[in-house]
């Protein structure tokens, strides 16, 4: 591929970009819609002959000519042929109605209008120019001479329409050399022509430009993505990894609402650029800690600076500063913070942000007023004192320490929501003229618990007869469907002294207002909703979840949740509740069919009524065909596995050290002196990043700092688990392979909330990934670390099942208590069991099957964050306790588990068993009894209650603002998943757990006298406490 146009002398010809690459790519694809493939040649070839008919209705260069098409193939090949034309692209949205889109192509004086089928038989005046895609051009327009057309360096390639302050549309002209210089800047652009963009954004947006031109300029693969689809997160998830989607830019309001429900959706890109608006903080702190993408860029840039003007690499070391920047200048950009003097501020000093270089646009079309106020000549900004030409963003910002830019808010009443710019007086203005309404402040509004920000129209009527469901009528009529707000009727407006309606405190009284929907949970109904079914109850809560502003009496059976001014972002947010509260994925299609309350209680209701009886055999189905069939496909060794302990070997293949067990075994291999070197497999994306994590899981578990001379026997090696050959190139992987003399493989995903195919690819594709490594090259042995969830609940076989041997199989634990385990629990018995399989084979592995490591005995840290940590943390702030007779944690303490595992792996003869890493069966704590001891030693009074009452006080304590820290984990603990028992109760009257091979192996291996007890003791329990009410 030839790069010559990332140079900046390469020009901004972007016509003549795409002709050469089509010219050097030939049969590459360039653009996937569904089923149809376009190479780089048919893109091409159909974009000439288009621009050739262009040509023939005598278009002139930068002639503005409309397009109006389905989503897809049809628009990019139209504004190629466009460019290729030497005209001027004028996008137009196909939702809006005709008359909205004859205003735009009479303001652009557009005469021409290329539409496809869907579109040609819109009622607009211009002439309509069908797009071909599929024909192939006949002979004579292969070889188009004079196309495409040379294009100036200052070329106009779009005029793209933002709402005015009057509601009259404001068209930005977009220059050729903006969309260059993006597509240049060593940020944002996209790192090889081997990516595969997804193309997302509307095409009347300027983020779009990225998705189409940008990826064109590359060389790139552009994916049509399914737009509605990306409402339901699990399955835009699956596609963005099915279609192997590498770049992507996406809204900040998007991003939020995939984060919260599918924060692992965009492990599989290498870039992501959020724009639009600012990010929410807490969704990149999720997105960075489950399943980052290689970056996550904060895109900044109105569309007066073409796309984005500033960007920033976002970190987690951002989100625990507190605040996100908008970064630097990309390339060929400048920015500047001014005061009202047009002077530059010093230091953290708040001004407003000026924008300059090549993005900066022409100005409004035919609006020199408004392009006279916007873009400004400012000297004594650079050296020569020369007048340079600055954009006024209206945006408030600072600089920090590290020359950062810092976006603050508007100055101005015009906001950005779901990536469109809208401004609140035309709003206001249009909704006086119904004149429905006394008074109105529109506002933009963020409350607590919101997936995005909301649009609001808070209002009086002006006669007792009017209604939300009138006004928002008239609403629809008058304003596009993205600038409809929600209505919240106010008793009386707030004023200011003069009589103005005070839109500050309107704001305050609102935000008020919208903390009631997220105060209660779902089940907690009050009387005058009792005669709902149990889905309509769940449904009333979760639709004024979503839409916040609609109380809830006026959320009645015939309701329609877009009639009470539902948008596609409130539909995903209903996708995600419906999820975590009645366990049920519904594709948003089927939320938009089944509109009204009552229609969609009754679409989940059949679902439940047709699917429950079959749940269980479908689990049980997959989690059998997984468990005897992947293990097929690994090779059985011939050979004895290395003698790892021999001259020259010693060298360790270690994953999960960036977790509690993991970061102790780490210290306690680099630590003996049979070992040489450790290299800890760390999901990133370089060793830098890599080691950073596994030196923050150090300082988080306090581990004591070792000499240089041991901590040098580590290294990193920045990979993915879940990935061919993790992630490394070929020629790495099969060094990794012959280097290795031993694995110990503890990586897993554990999500209490999470089905099994949430976490397949971490915990069963991993752990076949380390299978295969384990044989590649020499055969070496292999140490799993599995965990007694393996066996499910087996308080629902204790007639049956009294002890739990090493050497028992796991299979018939499918039938019985398997199907009701959490996702995690079946990921691990499917691992076992297909590591059993290997092993009784032959295969050279030992499996270990943990109880609940909670500590370390020396100082009592523990993991903040697993269940156990945040249950006691509750418990002992609360003063309640769940009453679970018999049931058993089975707690260690964490430097026991290291070290027990190392002493076993340093016999080759301990492989091909199982060892159950518990306490004794009689030193072995219940719960009851833990809590007992926590009260004691901590002198706190703890009650302890029914299970349902238990859960039942977390809840309410949620709602008062406690905050409680198994607040993730409700649903897992509200579930009913046997009758009416949660999953927890099912763990009640537990078979023990025999350890004797375990206490075998220990036996033979020298050391092991020194080994301390496997059971927690008071000693421990006090430390851990201590560490845990610290912490809390």
């Amino acid at each position: 591929m030839d790069y010559s146009f990332l140079s900046e002398s390469g020009g901004a010809d972007i016509g003549q970009f795409v002709a050469g690459n089509a010219s050097r790519l030939g049969s590459k694809t360039a653009i996937v819609d569904k089923q149809l493939l376009i190479s780089y040649s048919e893109l091409d070839l159909a974009a000439k002959a288009l621009a050739l008919e262009l040509l023939r209705h005598g278009i002139m260069p930068e002639d503005p000519v409309g397009i109006l098409t389905s989503f897809g193939a049809h628009h990019i090949v139209a504004q190629l042929a466009v460019a290729y034309a030497g005209a001027t692209c004028v996008p137009l949205d196909p939702i809006r109605p005709d008359r909205d889109l004859e205003l735009q192509l009479q303001l652009a004086k557009s005469r021409l209008l290329i539409t496809d089928e869907s579109c040609h038989g819109r009622g607009l005046s211009a002439h309509k120019i069908p797009v071909v895609v599929s024909r192939d051009p006949a002979d004579g327009e292969k070889e188009v001479p004079g196309l495409p057309r040379t294009l100036p360096s200052d070329f106009r390639s779009h005029i793209l329409f933002t709402s005015g302050t009057t509601g009259k549309p404001k068209g930005v002209q977009i220059h050729a050399r903006g969309i260059m210089r993006l597509a240049r800047d060593e940020t944002c652009k996209p790192d090889s022509s081997e990516e595969v963009i997804g193309h997302l954004n509307n095409t009347c947006f300027d983020l779009s430009l990225v998705d189409t031109w940008v990826a064109l300029l590359h060389g790139a693969t552009i994916i049509i993505l399914d737009r509605q689809e990306a409402l339901s997160p699990d399955i835009f998830a699956r596609t963005l990894k099915e279609r192997q989607v590498t770049y992507l830019l996406i809204t900040a309001a998007l991003f939020r609402v995939i984060a919260a429900a599918c924060p692992m959706a965009f492990s599989e890109c290498k870039t992501l650029i959020l724009g639009a608006e600012a990010p929410d903080m807490n969704s990149c702190k999720v997105v960075l800690e489950n399943g980052p993408p290689g970056r996550l860029i904060n895109g900044y840039g109105p569309t007066e600076s073409c796309i984005l003007a500033l960007a920033h690499v976002i970190t987690l070391d951002d989100v625990a500063k507190g605040f996100l920047p908008i970064g630097k200048p990309i390339n060929q950009t400048v920015s500047y913070v001014l005061d009202e003097s047009l002077r530059m501020v010093a230091g953290k000093n708040t001004g407003e942000l000026y924008l300059g270089g090549q993005g900066l646009s022409r100005g409004y079309l035919d609006n020199p007023e408004a392009t006279q106020k916007a873009f400004i000549p400012v000297s004594g900004l650079t050296c020569s004192g020369d007048a340079v030409s600055l954009y006024r963003t209206g945006d408030l910002a600072y600089t920090d320490d590290a020359n950062n830019v810092v976006w603050l808010g508007r100055k101005d009443r015009e906001v950005k929501i779901r990536g469109y710019r809208i401004n609140l007086d035309v709003i206001e203005t249009e909704l006086y003229l119904t004149g429905l309404i006394k008074t109105v402040a529109a506002v933009r509004a963020e409350p607590l618990g919101s997936n995005a920000p909301l649009l609001v129209a808070c209002i009086t009527y002006a006669s007792p007869e009017s209604s939300n469901d009138a006004l928002l009528a008239e609403a629809r009529a008058r304003l596009p469907s993205y600038m409809v707000p929600q209505l919240v009727q106010f008793e009386k407006m707030p004023l200011t002294p003069n009589g103005k309606v005070d839109r500050k405190e309107a704001h305050k009284l609102l935000m008020a207002m919208l903390h009631g929907p997220q105060s209660r949970d779902v089940h907690d109904e009050p009387r005058a909703v009792l005669d709902l079914t149990a889905s309509e109850k769940v449904l009333r809560v979760l639709w004024s979840r979503s839409l916040f502003t609609v109380p809830e009496e006026h959320i009645r059976l015939e309701s329609d949740f877009f009639t009470l001014g539902a948008t596609s972002l409130h539909v995903a947010s209903l996708i995600a509740g419906i999820r975590a509260e009645l366990d049920t994925s519904l594709p948003a299609r089927q939320i938009y069919e089944h509109s009204t309350l009552h229609a969609l209680a009754s679409l989940l209701d059949r679902k439940k009524s047709e699917h429950a009886a079959d749940d269980l055999d479908k689990i049980k189905d997959v989690l059998r065909n997984d468990a005897e069939t992947l293990w097929r496909d690994i090779p059985i060794p011939k050979g004895p596995p290395v003698d790892w302990l021999s001259a020259g070997e010693g060298k360790v293949f270690l994953t999960g050290a960036t977790g509690f067990v993991g970061a102790y075994l780490l210290f306690e291999l680099i630590q003996s002196p049979e070992v040489r070197a450790v290299r800890c497999l760390v999901r990133a994306k370089t060793p830098r990043s890599a080691f950073k994590k596994l030196s923050q899981n150090f300082h988080k578990y306090r581990l004591p700092n070792l000499s240089e001379e041991l901590m040098s026997k580590v290294v990193v090696v920045p990979g993915d688990l879940s990935q061919a050959r993790l992630g490394l190139s070929e020629a790495e992987y099969h060094e990794l392979a012959t280097w290795t003399s031993i694995i110990y493989h503890l990586a897993a995903q554990v999500n209490y909330n999470e089905p099994y195919t949430a976490t397949r690819d971490a915990n069963i594709s991993g752990t076949l990934n380390i299978l295969r490594l384990a044989v590649c090259s020499r055969s070496k042995p292999l140490h799993y670390t599995s965990s007694i969830a393996a066996f499910g609940p087996t308080g629902l076989i204790r007639e049956q099942v009294k002890e739990l041997s090493e050497d028992d199989p796991l299979t018939p634990y499918l039938e019985t208590t398997i199907p009701y385990e959490m996702g995690y629990g079946q990921s691990q018995w499917v691992s076992d069991e297909v590591v059993s399989h290997l092993m009784r084979r032959g295969f050279p592995a030992a499996v270990y099957r943990l109880g609940v490591v909670l500590c370390n005995s020396g100082d009592g840290v523990g993991n903040p964050d697993d269940f156990a940590s945040r249950l006691l943390a509750d418990c002992l702030r609360l003063g309640i306790y769940p009453s679970l007779p018999d049931q058993r944690k089975e707690l260690l303490p964490v430097d026991y588990v290291a070290s027990a595992m190392r002493l076993i792996s340093l016999r080759n003869d301990n492989l091909g068993k199982a060892y159950h890493i518990t306490p004794d069966a009689q030193s072995s704590i219940d719960m009851n009894e833990l809590f007992r001891l926590a009260a004691k030693l901590c002198h706190v009074d703890l009650v302890g209650l029914p299970y349902a009452e238990w859960v039942e006080r977390l809840r309410r304590a949620d709602q008062s603002g406690a905050n409680p820290r198994l607040k993730p984990l409700l649903p897992m603990l509200e579930e009913r998943v046997y009758g009416e028992r949660a999953r927890w109760e099912l763990y009640e009257g537990m078979a023990r757990f025999k350890n004797d091979n375990t206490a075998a192996a220990l036996k033979k291996v020298e050391g092991y006298e020194g080994l301390r007890p496997a059971a927690i003791d008071a000693n421990d329990l006090r430390k851990y406490f201590h560490f845990l009410l610290v912490v809390d």
